[in-house]
């Protein structure tokens, strides 16, 4: 169990962002990172001297007001957990502004780099080709098995590597994500290859390792930074010989991600698989929040392979959305 710093509110809201956090976890949400942005909310609260716990359109407007460098992600961020505040005050009883829909602040949208099947065989090589470096004596033994299991298993980098031995059962080949994105736990089945290449890889790397240990870890035993596989992602991107397009166009470690559900749907199609009833299974093994993240993947993949087009028409177009919004993370 990861151990999490309290974080302190203050101000005249202070009370009520304690019991609202909360009432949230108290729902299964983590709520660690909105926990910080209402604490400094609170603390930006202060300067306007209110006589109650009531959020003020000048309070909120100047609160949602766009910050020097900051990214449009974090900005929406600050606006979302104001506007979840406001509801639960609204409900105490106090009068709430709320900001405008976050579709007026997000009006941009990202359309993921989709890598072909060579593409990722171009990776795997790279990956097997990373050379030792001091500050990282394993890392050569390291990314290989883990961008087989960010492709093979749909893993965000964050789930890859905040596992730790005892989420991993080699006997009956399965993965336990916990408290993931949308803090849910989830199993995940792996492919015989996966199973053996993980069994390898723990006899021969981290033969000593004990049940609390992280299965990618640091030269100092603790977590793997995912900015150390980022920068070894963008090499292994030049090894392979795939261009990259830089910052905002991809491709994007978390593509990888992507790439898996694509590649999964494209190959239930090519085998008579029904999508509609494959779709809700593969929303909970990538451990979607909702059905509509995992069912915009149908319009990507007809894009993607056009051959299968005529094939998911018939089989679940209404299923297929209009817009390309896909999950940052």
């Amino acid at each position: 169990m990861i151990t999490v710093t309290p974080i302190k509110m203050t101000g005249i809201f202070s009370s009520f962002a304690d019991d609202f956090i909360a009432f949230k976890r108290a729902q299964g949400y983590r709520y660690y990172s909105e926990a910080k942005v209402l604490s400094r909310f609170c603390r930006f609260a202060e300067n306007y001297q209110l006589p109650a716990p009531t959020l003020t359109k000048e309070l909120v407007t100047d609160w949602t007001s766009p910050r020097e460098g900051e990214a449009k992600k974090s900005r929406t961020h600050r606006i979302c957990c104001v506007n979840q505040f406001g509801k639960y005050l609204k409900q105490m009883g106090y009068e709430v502004y709320a900001a405008p829909p976050l579709s007026h602040w997000n009006t941009g949208s990202f359309t993921p780099y989709i890598f072909t099947h060579e593409e990722i065989e171009k990776l795997f090589r790279a990956s097997d080709g990373i050379r030792p470096i001091p500050q990282s004596r394993n890392i050569h033994k390291v990314l290989p098995v883990l961008m087989r299991l960010l492709y093979g298993c749909g893993l965000r980098i964050s789930e890859a590597v905040s596992l730790k031995c005892c989420d991993v059962d080699l006997q009956r080949g399965v993965l336990t994500i916990r408290d993931g994105k949308n803090g849910r736990d989830r199993l995940i089945p792996l492919s015989s290859s996966l199973t053996e290449l993980l069994r390898k890889y723990t006899n021969d790397t981290i033969p000593w390792a004990c049940e609390d240990d992280f299965l990618f870890m640091a030269p100092d035993r603790t977590i793997l930074s995912p900015n150390t596989v980022y920068q070894r992602f963008r090499k292994m991107l030049w090894d392979g010989g795939i261009p990259y397009k830089g910052k905002g166009n991809g491709p994007r470690l978390h593509d990888i991600r992507h790439t898996f559900a694509v590649h999964t749907l494209q190959k239930w199609v090519e085998i008579g698989e029904d999508l509609t009833a494959m779709l809700p299974v593969l929303s909970v093994f990538m451990g979607h929040k909702s059905f509509s993240a995992t069912s915009r993947y149908l319009r990507l993949t007809a894009e993607v392979y056009p051959d299968v087009v005529r094939q998911v028409e018939q089989t679940c177009a209404y299923a297929i959305p209009g817009g390309d919004t896909y999950e940052a993370n």
